[in-house]
């Protein structure tokens, strides 16, 4: 009878340890992968538009001016030159495009290098405006005095009519790895455009047998070029939900793009008289105007890129 027992007992311990395991493999944890987050490494392309916030300084220096008249005792007078500057705030739309590869060195760390091409309406117009009043002793041995009333008006415009960029960016990824925030800089150019004239006019008060002559001299001012420069800025990337490869992002950035210099040598001269029928007895030479004008913009701009 007590093997009897004995033998029963193992039996149930044998069956009871077996649904014990059992048990434990049912209610075991199962594994789960994590899901599957894209990276950032890879090309892209993509479009872009917004608004840009020009800034453009240019110094003007006005060489003298040299009056010749027939009005005795004042053969020839000089005017002197005029120097100054003004800034002037060419802004408008922008649009372009831009094209990238991205290094996703670490899980959180990303660079890659970008370059843009932008189309712009970027523009602006000045019309300056100086007086100046002088006097001269004319007529037989000086008996006169022939004061000189003139205006130097410099009136003109600057654009930049499209740039471009090829930059360096390095940033971190965040957001459950889905947006990328990064700094940039790195080479621009650009074509900017100065254009305008700078005119010297004005009359000298006549004696009792002369009538007052008038006197005008015009150059025209500026030219293009195809500028290089640099550029800073910052941004953030972030995919679209529901869209796979494709992503957003908004950016700002600082461009300069240099300075165009240009002197002007010719001029148009004008001799005209203050009075009908009278013949021209004034004209008026010099005048060259040598502008230096320093381009910098100011970019905010939104995007979509589609990652290859």
């Amino acid at each position: 009878m007590r093997r009897l027992f004995l033998a029963l007992t193992s039996a149930m311990s044998v069956v009871a340890v077996g649904h014990m395991a059992s048990a434990a493999d049912l209610y075991q944890p199962v594994y789960k992968a994590p899901p599957n987050v894209p990276g950032w490494t890879g090309w892209y392309l993509g479009v872009n538009a917004g608004a840009s916030f020009g800034s453009v300084k240019t110094d003007f220096n006005v060489a003298p001016v040299t009056v010749t008249t027939n009005i005795p005792g004042l053969n020839t007078f000089n005017i002197p030159g005029f120097a100054g500057s003004n800034t002037e705030s060419p802004s408008g739309f922008i649009g372009g495009g831009q094209i990238g590869y991205n290094w996703q060195f670490s899980p959180i760390w990303v660079v890659g290098l970008e370059a843009d091409f932008q189309g712009a309406l970027e523009k602006d117009h000045s019309t300056l405006t100086d007086n100046f009043s002088l006097s001269f002793s004319c007529g037989a041995g000086g008996t006169f005095t022939c004061p000189v009333n003139g205006i130097l008006v410099r009136d003109y415009e600057t654009k930049i009519d499209w740039f471009g960029t090829v930059r360096l960016r390095a940033g971190y990824v965040w957001g459950n790895m889905d947006v990328l925030s990064y700094v940039t800089g790195g080479l621009a150019y650009g074509k900017v455009d100065v254009e305008g004239t700078s005119t010297v006019s004005g009359t000298i008060g006549g004696t009792a047998t002369t009538p007052s002559p008038a006197f005008s001299t015009t150059h025209a001012i500026g030219h293009s070029n195809v500028n290089t420069g640099w550029v800073v800025g910052f941004g953030t990337e972030g995919r679209l939900t529901g869209m796979p490869g494709w992503s957003w992002k908004i950016e700002a950035l600082y461009v300069d793009l240099g300075h165009l210099n240009d002197t002007d040598a010719t001029s148009v001269v004008s001799c005209r008289s203050g009075e009908a029928l009278v013949p021209c007895t004034a004209t008026a030479t010099g005048g060259q105007t040598t502008t230096n004008t320093h381009f910098t913009d100011g970019i905010l701009r939104g995007g979509l890129n589609y990652h290859f």
